[in-house]
């Protein structure tokens, strides 16, 4: 026999890791944590900062597909022109550039610097090309890590 209680389906989680919090920073996974205390470590390391933010595609405008770029429409009363109500009258919309938020950046002695993004489990779908972005913008390598065994290895 059937329950009678509707059966709630719950939602898929993106990311399955627990949030931590250590010496008043605030990590996003386990893997993550272990990661900073390696390199908290290691006597090579001078600074480490958390959660840098990097600007990959800057704000840009495209053309009005409502009003095609002329940021006027008829009125569906009177039928004359009036601001399009999507670009505001302008003829062009702006739109949010491309963030993206490394796990650390580290700085060496010898003052060599590298962005790390430490992955506890799959890569998602767009972090590839967030990645080919970034080395493209700034010119550096985006350095992943991920743990192996009880060390840590570059992908």
């Amino acid at each position: 026999m059937r329950n009678s209680r509707p059966r709630t389906k719950k939602p898929a989680r993106q990311y399955i890791s627990k949030q931590a919090e250590f010496e008043g920073h605030q990590f996003d996974s386990l893997t993550e944590l272990a990661y900073y205390k390696q390199l908290k470590k290691d006597p090579a390391v001078l600074n480490i900062e958390l959660q840098p933010f990097y600007q990959l595609v800057d704000r840009y405008q495209v053309e009005c597909k409502r009003c095609s770029g002329t940021g006027k429409l008829p009125s569906p009363r009177t039928g004359n022109p009036i601001n399009c109500t999507l670009c505001k009258g302008y003829g062009k919309r702006e739109k949010p550039g491309i963030g993206y938020t490394a796990d650390f950046r580290v700085t060496y002695i010898d003052g060599f610097e590298e962005v790390i993004d430490v992955k506890g489990g799959p890569v998602g779908r767009d972090f590839p090309l967030r990645q080919k972005l970034f080395e493209k913008r700034y010119g550096k390598e985006l350095v992943v890590v991920e743990r192996k065994g009880k060390g840590w290895g570059r992908r």
